[in-house]
């Protein structure tokens, strides 16, 4: 009964949260218009929005682990300590990615047990939750690399 309870309250408020207006700054605002129709509308829209952003957020990652793997190259036969350290920090990232991937499930898993027929939408709104979080963290890891001198900033849009 308990779980009902808070299922339905959790619902209520991502329901809530989900016809506020967007941050008017957020450049992964994909969703922005996904809360007008019926629920299929909604899911649709909510569906493609969530793989724009899961596109976006690949590409991210593949242009982080190429700068990575241009600098392990790059350093090998130069410098092996710094070569060493964007190993590191390329499997650092790939573990994070991987954990974040669980994380991102569990948290959409979270809403399949009890919410009708707006379950669809509360996983797919989890999901985009998630991304869009990841991305923005993704865009701070690649802002951090690109601090070095202008031919080292890291274009990964």
């Amino acid at each position: 009964m308990t779980r009902i309870v808070l299922i339905v309250i959790l619902s209520l408020s991502s329901l809530w949260a989900f016809t506020q207006d967007p941050q008017p700054n957020d450049k992964y605002n994909c969703d922005k218009n996904c809360n007008t129709g019926g629920q299929q509308d909604m899911n649709f829209c909510l569906s493609k929005a969530q793989e724009k952003l899961s596109k976006i957020m690949q590409i991210k990652y593949e242009c982080l682990i190429g700068f990575f793997d241009a600098k392990i190259n790059y350093f090998a036969r130069k410098d092996s300590l710094i070569a060493s350290d964007y190993l590191r920090m390329k499997k650092r990232i790939i573990s994070s990615q991987f954990t974040w991937e669980k994380l991102k499930k569990e948290n959409a898993d979270f809403y399949k047990d009890g919410g009708g027929t707006i379950t669809p939408m509360l996983i797919i709104q989890s999901l985009i939750k998630d991304l869009k979080d990841r991305l923005k963290w993704l865009d701070d890891v690649i802002e951090e690399l690109g601090q070095g001198d202008e031919s080292e900033v890291l274009k990964c849009e």
